[in-house]
């Protein structure tokens, strides 16, 4: 008989049944990420759509909880996101997306319309080598987010950093694919390159979200906004920068 270090109740069980939290709970670790990093790719079990409502509707609280030791109703963070990439690939490729349309280009200066050509070739070829920059990016954003959580006092270590940019990445990556689902069949140059601006406005809106919840314990409202504001744009531009980088260095 154990003792669940949540809620103090004595229990034989992994899981409490009166919290649900890990009795034998441990901070995450770089290696405890790693090490369940092959399970969490190749097995898949009940908890995709408790991390989607989840991260929707109290992403700082869901994601303490998974961090607190609470994790059995959620899905891997690592898993989420490769799911998440994968339907995002299959998304796009199934609409045939790009942004412009060959109308539109006859009417541009050669410049403008090489311009674009080369936008859009740098989005495919981030769709097709996802798998070259995703750990460089996951990597880079993490540190990010680590030193903006330290400089607001947070205790998060490197690790659980980490898992929060899985969780934050891979909720964003769902909302570009539904709106792609919804928008990527309209072939047209101008509307696409709008949505896609909308699009990169709502992740940098949902990840600032997520870390004002996760900023809670700064209780100056105006900071907590601020830094909020400058941990979810700062994610989403180091993500972004981060396959620019390689494209500029690969290509």
């Amino acid at each position: 008989m154990t003792q669940c270090k949540n809620c103090l109740q004595p229990t034989d069980n992994k899981y409490c049944p009166n919290c649900g939290q890990q009795t034998n709970l441990n901070r995450i670790t770089l290696g405890g990420l790693l090490h369940d990093l092959p399970h969490a790719i190749f097995h898949i079990d009940r908890g995709i759509l408790y991390n989607l409502t989840q991260l929707f509707k109290r992403p700082g609280p869901a994601i303490n909880e998974y961090l607190g030791g609470k994790r059995k109703p959620f899905f891997h963070p690592a898993s989420y996101l490769v799911i998440a990439l994968v339907l995002n690939y299959l998304v796009v490729k199934m609409t045939d997306l790009h942004f412009y349309d060959k109308g539109e280009l006859l009417s541009m200066s050669p410049l403008k319309a090489e311009a674009i050509r080369e936008y859009d070739e740098m989005q495919w070829w981030f769709l097709e080598h996802t798998y070259i920059y995703i750990l460089f990016a996951i990597s880079a954003s993490s540190v990010f987010l680590y030193g903006i959580y330290k400089l607001s006092k947070q205790t998060y270590n490197l690790a659980e950093t980490a898992a929060i940019v899985l969780f934050t990445t891979a909720q964003g990556v769902l909302v570009q694919t539904f709106i792609y689902l919804c928008f990527g069949w309209i072939h047209s140059g101008p509307f696409l390159r709008t949505v896609e601006s909308v699009n990169m406005s709502i992740l940098v809106f949902y990840a600032s979200f997520v870390s004002f919840q996760l900023l809670a314990s700064i209780k100056h409202i105006p900071v907590r906004l601020l830094m909020a504001f400058v941990a979810g744009f700062g994610l989403t531009a180091v993500w972004v920068a981060s396959a620019y980088l390689l494209y500029l260095v690969l290509t």
